[in-house]
């Protein structure tokens, strides 16, 4: 409901709900921000209204974002134009309230998928729009905009400048088997090593070239072995520089086997 429309009740009922109070939830949600990198962010309520010490920055709204747009369901909250739903206690009078989505991107722009709009009067007019074409998503944050309609044609501008200037060089996909590798008193003689995420950069146009990978598996891996135990790393590299790694997984578990097993296997070899 508050990705449709402000509903700064709900904030509180979720909070208390999930949290126990509201102040144990906004505990919660400034440690959730840090573990982000949103560092020029601090919480003092649920529902962004003014008040001293609550702040943040475009940027942190755009980490937030980012993190938000990882869930499936909450693509489906975003782009919920229009829906209904009903007040009231069971059993007593109720309601029926129609709701009309507040980010009015999602009809204005092609590939529009989100965020949320917001607005005080000391934060101005405000909203994290995102937006997809092919396999590139942007986020674009626009904060203290004298009028609705300004954020709407500047969040625009900025998706149009991305999509224009950047392009995305995706190099895995989540779960992708990227290798395999040899497992020492196995029950299973080799492992795959799979990438738990997508990995994908943002390159500018016509440098996707520039990007590559290299696969590097763990030298020696020993049964036992548990499903997602880190065998290798999938290295970045710009223009033939490192750039960034992530972790490769085991993608099962493979259990240690007896000597009785061993000496099968090896006896297998020989003949």
């Amino acid at each position: 409901m508050g990705l449709l429309q402000a509903s700064n009740d709900a904030c509180v009922a979720m909070s208390e709900y999930v949290g126990g109070t509201e102040e144990i939830f906004v505990e919660k949600m400034n440690k959730r921000a840090k573990e982000l990198g949103m560092k020029d962010t601090n919480f003092v309520n649920t529902n962004g209204l003014p008040v001293a010490d609550h702040y943040t920055s475009a940027y942190d709204i755009g980490l937030m974002s980012k993190e938000l747009m990882k869930h499936p369901e909450t693509k489906e909250w975003f782009n919920t134009w229009q829906t209904k739903i009903t007040v009231g206690l069971s059993g007593k009078k109720q309601t029926e309230l129609g709701l009309t989505n507040t980010n009015r991107l999602i009809k204005q722009y092609p590939g529009a998928n989100g965020i949320k709009t917001g607005f005080t009067q000391e934060a101005g007019y405000c909203l994290s729009g995102s937006a997809t074409k092919g396999d590139l998503t942007l986020i674009s944050v626009v904060m203290g905009s004298t009028t609705s309609k300004i954020r709407f044609a500047e969040v625009s501008r900025l998706l149009d400048y991305g999509f224009a200037t950047y392009d995305s060089a995706k190099l895995a996909e989540k779960n992708e088997i990227m290798g395999s590798a040899p497992v020492q008193k196995g029950s299973a003689e080799i492992v795959n090593a799979i990438c738990p995420e997508t990995v994908s950069f943002l390159v500018k146009k016509g440098q996707k070239e520039g990007i590559t990978t290299k696969v590097k598996l763990n030298s020696s891996i020993t049964a036992p072995i548990k499903k997602n135990d880190e065998i290798g790393t999938l290295l970045i590299y710009k223009d033939k520089k490192q750039i960034k790694s992530y972790p490769l997984l085991a993608e099962m578990d493979v259990d240690r086997v007896g000597f009785s097993q061993m000496y099968i296997r090896m006896l297998k070899t020989l003949q």
